[in-house]
């Protein structure tokens, strides 16, 4: 976003606030991290604001090359560049949709608030004023109105079919689709006085409240709760977090977070040897990608459940197809996942569920190295560098051993030990699952080894016996706790964490703590504490 395009679109009405009272500004007063005030539309905030502005849900950024992760998420301000490819990806999307709209019969008589049959052109300032402000997620000025009219007059004869109405209500939709408005999420409000902080105007706070807790724009009530103050104090928008957390939107985004923290996506594609391993196929790794989800889906919002219940419960969403990687019968299930209890031996949450260990395995052996660095890196937030460009990543023959003794034979070296020595006990402790997931007791007719101690943040360290040891310490660990919310916080906020945040980081985990870290309660508070309503006056320096 160059300094020219920001100072244009800051030359905007922006609604005028009041300076904050100190007093508004909580415990945490002026420590408030930076926050980009242009940052572009991930691909699926783009679809769900085409869903749900215009009634249109064919996901057109499935034609987009894809956002690139940044300090773990694709939603990372710092990363949603707009590259030439992309803005002619936003072009052409764009004219999609006005074409389907114009040729469509009815579709832009279903967007209208009017019946423009008696007189067209007063009904398409009404439609431009209505759409609009769901589009731009704010009111427009009546500057835009006069140009989105004129645009309107420009249309008949551009598309195949359709209506004078239809064309220009379909070329409209066009250009706001374009509009950085729409494209990106904006935060132009200026200093008022010397506090430190800029005071978000509501329609700023509407916008950060719903693409935190819906991935999707603000809906009319909550564009009411921007336009009569509601959202312009702390109480207000807790109100409607409260409100928003009880819609089903909420389950997109929960999977959409969790899709990324658990990177599902590496369970599309897995390939086993038959021969090793014949109850799997490559056709189960989008059911185990379901299955995951779900299930994270379940303990959150069905169950109202808490860290602990997703790390620990023993259960997973099964069908005939998963159901003999767990022991089960496959004839007592169907084609449909089904929630289902598990030996709690053998079984302990989102780290013993099929998709976990799968992807993190090779094509004939499990791997402890990826599963241990899986453990400290997004649960337990170890800082872990790369490995080497040298480093010899493949495992040698195991020639009737156990992979545990492959992997320590390999990491052998001191200099290997640095990180392995922190990384293999931690994967060490999932080695009653092969490379599918399913239970095991020996491995090539030796009993597996699955005890380890691992250090923690804080000087702490854990020693447990087997993955279900572990899983239970985690879940109860203050580390793992701070971890899992601070990646809540670099999903919510589109950001990483600075020196700033670290009070803010530091109540809403009090706050977690003080409710057994459920989960719902721990979402709906990243946008109840009192920082959220602010950002820092100074920008940041590059």
């Amino acid at each position: 976003m160059t300094g020219s395009l920001l100072l244009a679109l800051a030359a905007c009405h922006q609604p005028e606030l009041a300076p904050p009272d100190p007093a508004d500004l909580g415990e945490c007063g002026t420590e408030v991290g930076y926050t980009p005030r242009v940052v572009r539309l991930t691909h699926a905030q783009y679809d769900n604001s085409v869903r749900d502005t215009l009634g249109i849900d064919t996901h057109p950024s499935e034609n987009f090359l894809a956002d690139p992760k940044f300090g773990g998420f694709d939603n990372n301000a710092q990363s949603l560049i707009t590259t030439d490819r992309l803005a002619r990806d936003y072009r052409r999307a764009a004219e999609d949709i006005g074409e389907s709209l114009a040729t469509t019969h009815g579709a832009v008589e279903a967007l209208a608030p009017c019946d423009p049959g008696p007189d067209p052109d007063a009904c398409a300032r009404q439609f431009i004023t209505s759409v609009g402000a769901h589009v731009y997620r704010r009111p427009l000025t009546s500057d835009e109105v006069d140009k989105y009219v004129a645009a309107y007059g420009q249309a008949n004869g551009l598309y195949a079919s359709g209506s004078p109405f239809e064309q220009g209500m379909a070329l409209v939709i066009e250009a706001m689709l374009q509009s950085p408005y729409f494209l990106y999420r904006l935060e132009l409000s200026s200093p008022k006085d010397d506090s430190g902080v800029v005071v978000l105007n509501g329609y700023e706070v509407a916008t950060r409240l719903s693409y935190l807790l819906w991935n999707a724009p603000p809906d009319q009530e909550l564009l009411d709760a921007a336009a009569d103050g509601s959202l312009d104090s702390t109480e207000g928008v807790s109100a409607e977090a409260d409100r928003m957390m009880a819609d089903a939107k909420v389950g997109d985004m929960v999977d959409d977070f969790h899709s990324q923290l658990l990177a599902v996506d590496k369970y599309e594609d897995l390939s086993r040897s038959p021969d090793l391993f014949p109850a799997f196929d490559p056709s189960y790794g989008p059911e185990m990608e379901q299955e995951a989800l779900d299930f994270t889906r379940h303990v959150v919002l069905d169950e109202d459940g808490t860290y602990e219940d997703l790390l620990t419960e023993p259960a997973g969403f099964v069908n005939r197809d998963l159901a003999p990687l767990y022991g089960l019968d496959p004839n007592a299930f169907g084609a449909d996942l089904q929630y289902t209890p598990l030996d709690p031996t053998q079984r302990s949450g989102l780290l013993t569920l099929s998709g976990f260990l799968a992807a993190n395995a090779y094509y004939d052996i499990d791997n402890p190295i990826f599963r241990g660095v899986f453990v400290h890196r997004n649960l337990l937030c170890t800082d872990l560098p790369d490995p080497p460009g040298n480093a010899d990543l493949k495992l040698p023959p195991i020639n009737g051993g156990t992979t545990r003794e492959i992997v320590e034979q390999h990491t052998a070296d001191p200099a290997c030990q640095v990180c392995h020595g922190i990384i293999n006990p931690a994967g060490f402790a999932f080695e009653h699952y092969d490379a599918v997931g399913q239970w095991r007791d020996e491995e090539n007719g030796h009993p597996v080894d699955t005890t380890g101690t691992i250090p923690v943040q804080g000087g702490d360290s854990i020693t447990f016996t087997d993955a279900i040891d572990l899983s239970h310490q985690i879940a109860r660990h203050p580390a793992a706790h701070k971890c899992y919310l601070t990646n809540w916080f670099r999903y919510g906020y589109a950001r990483t964490e600075t020196d700033a945040d670290q009070c803010t980081l530091e109540r809403l985990d009090q706050q977690a703590s003080s409710d057994d870290y459920n989960l719902r309660d721990l979402i709906s508070g990243l946008a109840k504490i009192d920082t959220f309503r602010f950002r820092p006056s100074a920008e940041e320096t590059p």
